[in-house]
């Protein structure tokens, strides 16, 4: 697989970047950038772009707060698609609980 990697910096020269992978990866690849109607280059770039900006908190625009919140929603994406789905009742239950928490807190402090 072969992609153009956009530079970081506007002055900085496209390069090209070739790596091997697994044909099911690549198949998930090719099939992903169909879906979203985008070039396979770009696709690659987004993600070579998204991983290093996620994984490394020394990246000048990531703060490591958020290098842990997008850690936090891979692993949530990854569960889901497990099937570790919190059903919606115990949801609904929770959302229900804090509100009467949040009135009966009102309610004291008037």
């Amino acid at each position: 697989m072969s992609a153009v990697l956009q530079p970081l910096e506007p002055f900085m020269p496209r390069v090209d970047f070739h790596v091997q992978i697994d044909e099911q990866i690549k198949a998930r690849v090719e099939a992903l950038a169909s879906r979203l109607t985008i070039d396979m280059d770009e696709l690659v770039e987004f993600l070579v772009k998204r991983w290093v900006e996620r994984t490394d908190p020394d990246e000048p625009d990531v703060t490591l707060h958020e290098v842990l919140m997008e850690r936090q929603e891979d692993n949530s994406i990854k569960a889901a698609l497990r099937g570790d789905l919190v059903p919606e009742e115990e949801i609904e239950a929770e959302d229900a609980a804090m509100m009467a928490d949040i009135l009966r807190r009102q309610r004291q402090a008037e």
